[in-house]
């Protein structure tokens, strides 16, 4: 997209190795605690492949998208000399299921433009993690009708979020007050710039469409 100036429907800027996430502005934040295993895994995993290593210890550390891509390289490298494939500018249409259990996936090879560049291959699997990210509502409506095995989708809560943009300076003098606020010096000083979230839980089942709109 970016150097071709070519939008393929299936295989953009919004997926693929890494996903959006990639060009995000690779904050790595998380309300789920940033010691736990887990998390802590993820950022000892992110510095082994090169990261730099202050993210261990940052209250809110960043990475950025240009590091972002060179870690995922790096990621990718490592997989492959473990003998892992990578099935670029591929398209997952059907999960196989045979008595009960996953058999594998069929899947199409796209052209550069997004049409198909042949017919339906295969691929066995003992297991298929799904891990579609964007735009992925076809796989699971095919999952949905599957003639044996067929899976159930239950509903999930999510968040919505959007910027509101203020002068950093107004924001460090309400929080840190005037005499820390001259300390910030835009991300350079002693006191690090100030931030805050606004949140609110929208009661479920949401209004209908008609109360909205009145």
């Amino acid at each position: 997209l970016i150097h071709r100036r070519v939008l393929q429907r299936d295989s953009n800027i919004c997926y693929g190795e890494g996903g959006a996430g990639t060009w995000s502005d690779g904050k790595l934040t998380t309300r789920i605690g940033r010691n736990s295993g887990p998390v802590r895994y993820v950022l000892e995993q992110l510095v082994r492949f090169g990261a730099p290593a202050d993210i261990l210890k940052l209250g809110k550390p960043h990475l950025g998208t240009d590091r972002l891509v060179v870690i995922l390289k790096a990621m990718r490298g490592y997989l492959t000399e473990k003998g892992v494939d990578f099935l670029f500018g591929c398209r997952v249409d059907h999960v196989d299921v045979k008595g009960g259990k996953v058999t594998g996936v069929r899947y199409r090879r796209l052209n550069i433009d997004g049409s198909l560049a042949g017919g339906e291959e295969s691929l066995a699997a003992k297991r298929v993690v799904l891990a579609s990210g964007h735009t992925a509502r076809d796989i699971y409506e095919s999952l949905a009708l599957l003639s044996e095995g067929r899976i159930a989708l239950a509903p999930k809560g999510f968040a919505v979020g959007f910027r509101v943009e203020h002068p950093q300076s107004l924001i460090n003098e309400l929080r840190l007050g005037s005499d820390f606020a001259s300390q910030a010096e835009g991300g350079r000083g002693k006191v690090p710039v100030a931030d805050y979230r606004l949140a609110t839980e929208v009661p479920h089942p949401m209004p209908s469409k008609e109360i909205m709109d009145s």
